[in-house]
This record gives structure tokens, sequence and C-alpha cells, in this order.
């Protein structure tokens, strides 16, 4: 019997080990050998309360990281070795004394090794806007209550800053030392940090959108300026801070009138993006209904030249998406996130031609 015993257990190790090898990463045991350096497309995934690290170029997960059952976006910083996110806890888990707190992942292990407690107020929004990461040096959260503020952490020295108020302002899109926010008249403001993180200054831009007739996505696109503004009905604005103003250039955009008269319109809760390297800037595209449908799903994949503001190529999309990403190399694909079948489409952006399909991966995207 002790034999037997011994020869059973022998054979659970040896089961166990080959399991581990064929499978880098289990989200119950947790990561079982450390990750590689990130490739220049590797991009994360977040689903529930978890986030999936993978890397387009080969289409192979790389860790996962437990989230909170609220945690709405991930920032990636490379250069920390980090992936920061924020996230609310309740003493019930879904209810009781809440909790609020940016967390940092090491990106060697996928596991938390810090957090900052914030104010319990974090919107638990879904989109990269909720969080930024501002000079390299601060993050943003953007809080609602309803009265709107911004809770600054101190990456370097793990603490919690301040709050900053912003009332009737929304989002965190960082340049310099500041962070550029969408406000409910139809303007842009700028908030200026000092160098422990305090708010320094602020400026505000003429009103450039109508918030009743066309309004602009609360979701950006960095460019090599500053973003990228969308209305729902495809104007797009580029914005940047330029000798203490905030310079909003000549509006374009993506419909010539036969588009618009075949009812096409953008759509999705991340329906463009923008590669610098390239000038490349996409788009998801759903022909039909009103500015009501602005989430459904976009039909088709339409790619533009940024500089020149024409459109290159359009792709009808086998699996329609709300949610899309451009990697920031020079060589960029676009993660295409499907709806109807749970997949994520890397497609090459120069061309739109299908590279591959990763399958059973979803959510929101964000490139590193």
């Amino acid at each position: 019997m002790r034999l037997r015993a011994l020869l059973v257990v022998c054979l659970g190790v040896v089961l166990g080990v080959a399991a581990a090898a064929e499978q880098r990463w289990d989200s119950i045991r947790g990561a079982i050998e450390k990750a590689e350096p990130p490739g220049p497309q590797w991009f994360t995934l977040r689903s529930g309360h978890t986030g999936h690290v993978l890397d387009a170029a080969t289409g192979q997960s790389h860790g996962t990281l437990t989230l909170s059952l609220f945690s709405p976006a991930l920032r990636p910083h490379v250069d920390h070795g980090m992936v920061y996110t924020y996230g609310s806890f309740y003493s019930r888990t879904y209810y009781g004394d809440r909790t609020d707190a940016v967390i940092f992942f090491d990106l060697e292990t996928m596991s938390p090794v810090d957090e900052v407690i914030i104010p319990a107020k974090a919107a638990g929004i879904g989109h990269s806007g909720m969080i930024g990461l501002i000079d390299d040096r601060f993050i943003g959260v953007w809080n609602i209550t309803p009265a709107m503020s911004v809770s600054i952490v101190d990456i370097e020295e793990r603490s919690f800053v301040g709050e900053i108020s912003t009332p009737g302002c929304a989002t965190v899109y960082p340049q310099d030392r500041g962070f550029l926010m969408i406000c409910g008249d139809g303007a842009l403001q700028y908030i200026m940090l000092d160098e422990s993180g305090a708010e320094s200054g602020r400026l505000r831009s003429p009103v450039f959108f109508s918030v009743e007739d066309d309004p602009i996505f609360d979701y950006s696109v960095p460019t090599e300026h500053g973003w990228v503004f969308v209305s729902l009905e495809g104007h797009v604005f580029e914005a940047r801070i330029e000798d203490d103003e905030i310079v909003i250039e000549e509006s374009w955009s993506v419909l010539s009138e036969q588009d618009r008269a075949e009812g096409w319109r953008i759509s999705g809760r991340q329906p463009f993006a923008y590669n610098e390297a390239t000038g490349i800037f996409m788009t998801l595209m759903h022909q039909g209904g009103t500015q009501d449908n602005y989430k459904d799903p976009g039909t088709e994949l339409w790619a533009f030249n940024l500089r020149t503001q024409r459109r290159g190529y359009r792709v009808e999309l086998d699996n329609p998406s709300r949610n899309i990403a451009l990697t920031r190399d020079d060589d960029p694909v676009a993660l295409v996130v499907g709806t109807q079948e749970r997949s994520v489409a890397v497609r090459h952006a120069r061309t739109g031609r299908l590279v591959r399909t990763i399958e059973e991966a979803g959510g929101l995207v964000q490139v590193f």
C-alpha cells in the first residue's frame, strides 16, 4: 500500500510539472515563472475583474492581473516595469465599507506589489480616459460622486498627493506635466501640476463642439502633438498645448457626402485609434441609426492618414467590434476586439490584412 501511494504521489508531481510546462500562467495558482520583457506589440485586455497581458506578434498570453470588481482601465508603464490600475473594494464584496486604491502590478511577476489609498470616489466607467500617467511621475484618477474631481498619486513616492476639484469636466488625458479634460459646455480644460503634483494653474479652450447637436466621444487617443477628439457625426479635432494655450485645429470629417447619404456613422466604446510612427488613424463604422446608436458595434474598419486626412481603405468585419487599438511600433497592427465571437482580430495596419485571430479573448484593449 505504501509503494502504491508513493507511485500515485510521484505520478501527480510528474503530471503537474507537465501541465506547468504547457501552461505558463494559471489564474488560480498565479504566475509559475517570470515574464519576459514586453515586446512592441504587447497589449492588455480588461475583462471583468481580470487583466490579460498578450502579445499580438505571437498571439500568446504572458500573464493575468487579478483586479478588483471595479477596475475600469489599465495603464502599462514599461520604463518602470509596471502596470497601474485603480480599484474599488467593498467589505462585503458588493456592498459595505468602500476602499479605493491605485494598484501597482509588477510586469515581471504579474503580481500586485503596492497600493496607494485614494478617496472612495473613483469613476467606474470602463475606458482608458479614466486613468492617466502624467509626466512619467503621477497617476491621475477621475472621480464622480456626482461632483467631479481628479485624485493624484505620486508613483515614485507611492503616496497620495491630493484631490483636484474639476466641476463639469471629465477624463484624464496627460500632456507634459498636466492633463486635458472634456467639459460639459463644449470646451476643454487643462490642469497644470507642479513638481509635487499639486495644481499650479489651469487653462480653458473656447467652445468647439455642440453638446446638444454633435457631442464628442469622451474617449480620446494621443498623437505626437496632443490628443484627437471625434464627434458623433464624424468630425475630427486635434488639440494640443502651445504657449500656455489650448490650441484646437480646424476639424475635418471621416465622412464624405456619399458616406453620409449612405447612413455611415462612427460607433463603439473605443471606436478609433492612432499610430504616431505612421500617421494611421482608424475608426469603427456602422450603417444606419442616429446618434443614439453611437455605442453599436462597428461593421467596418476604415483607415485614414491623419496628416493628409484621406481614407486609405475600408474593411468589412466578420466579427463586429466596439473596441480597437493600434500598437505603437513602426509597423503597427490593429487590434479589433469582436462582439459576436469572443476573439481579437490582429490586422496589419498599413493594409488591413488579417494576420491572426486570438481566440477566447475579449474586453477593453490598451496597448503598451
